[in-house]
């Protein structure tokens, strides 16, 4: 069997590289022997990482030619699953899901087996966006969402309940770990975020504004420094992550510039790590400090104890699904003066809680077996 992966950001996004880890796996599992096909603007390094097949695109290409290109690649496959995060929202801008709903339909054309999986449907307030994100969603032949809320969502803006099933985000399907040296004896991770989210709305993707940076996200940079003072003299060392890999570095880069202790903060900033790599320096850490959603999901997959701030639901819902809704904080409390000691209490508590550990493993090997069966019969005949 023939199966096409039309996935989001391979090429800088680390969280939905682990996605894509997540979904293969899956794959692999439920459909043995099938050639799989990825999309990448770097597809030797991805086909190394993955063992998979890459078509050579940018998956956010805007040019006709790839367009015909990807329905190309669709009419030759047997299967086409279609996926990666939160792809269908308005908050940041309303361009986006006029995107995927001409992509798709133009995929559609190509071929019928067109099946959404373990996507997350983000905020949406327009009328319109809502539409169009049922219309397009009433594309595919059945549609996986991460998350009750996002099937409800669905449901409610008129998409038929036969194709829409409620399941999770497949990133905590991988597992694999590999050697790779540890970054310091003992150490913690921060997987940081600069604060843009929160202005909200408009046609444009944030990428394209030019805006002044907020007197929040000011703050914010100064609240994580103290978190990474606090980790580096408690723990011994920290390992700032950054997850999109077009975004985060910068940032990180001059926070470790700022810690108190420098020479102690490592940042990940070249692009040489493969997802199992990746995770498996999350797997040695004593804790980690999510500020992206996927940070938290690779940490909490391996067993690490996790602190989440979130920026929007979907860092509450992952929380709430594992039973970690304690250690989980919406990304506004930074900004509160209490903010550090309200962090040293989760980061103490959070390393030392055996029975959180103990639900977050029960309710991951859960969640792992509702993937298999959810995704087994979203692609059955």
């Amino acid at each position: 069997m023939k199966v096409l992966v039309i996935n989001s950001d391979l090429a800088a996004n680390r969280g939905d590289r682990a996605i894509a880890a997540g979904l293969l796996g899956l794959i692999r599992d439920t459909l043995p022997g099938a050639q799989v096909t990825l999309i990448s603007q770097h597809p030797e390094r991805d086909a190394a990482w993955y063992g998979a097949r890459v078509l050579d695109q940018d998956i956010h290409s805007l040019s006709p030619f790839a367009l015909v290109r990807l329905m190309r690649a669709a009419r030759s496959a047997d299967l086409v699953l279609w996926g990666g995060g939160e792809l269908l929202k308005d908050y940041t801008n309303r361009l986006g899901v006029w995107y995927w709903a001409v992509k798709m339909a133009a995929v559609r054309l190509a071929n019928r087996n067109l099946v959404g999986v373990f996507q997350g449907i983000g905020p949406t307030s327009a009328p319109s966006s809502r539409r169009l994100v049922a219309a397009t969603v009433g594309r595919c032949r059945a549609f996986l969402t991460r998350d009750e809320e996002s099937r409800d969502k669905l449901l409610a803006w008129g998409v038929v309940a036969h194709k829409v099933t409620a399941s999770f985000d497949c990133a905590v399907y991988a597992t694999d770990l590999v050697e790779v040296e540890r970054p310091a004896p003992r150490y913690a991770i921060v997987a940081p975020r600069e604060w843009f989210h929160y202005r909200k709305g408009g046609w444009l993707p944030h990428r394209w504004r030019r805006e002044q940076v907020s007197p929040d996200a000011q703050l914010l940079g100064d609240r994580i420094v103290d978190m990474i003072d606090h980790l580096v003299a408690t723990v011994g060392a920290v390992v700032l992550a950054p997850m999109h890999m077009g975004q985060d570095p910068d940032f990180a880069m001059a926070l470790a510039a700022r810690a108190a202790r420098p020479e102690a903060v490592t940042v990940l900033a070249a692009d040489d790590l493969g997802p199992e790599q990746l995770r498996s320096v999350y797997a040695g850490a004593d804790l980690l400090v999510a500020l992206r959603l996927h940070a938290g999901i690779v940490a909490t997959s391996v067993g690490v104890p996790t602190v989440t701030y979130f920026y929007v639901d979907k860092g509450r819902l992952y929380a709430d699904q594992v039973g970690a809704a304690g250690y989980t904080r919406p990304i506004e409390r930074l900004l509160e003066a209490d903010a550090l000691a309200d962090f040293r209490s989760m980061a103490d508590a959070v390393v030392d809680d055996s029975a959180q550990a103990e639900r977050s493993a029960a309710a991951l090997a859960a969640m792992r077996a509702r993937l298999r069966a959810d995704f087994a019969a979203a692609v059955a005949p």
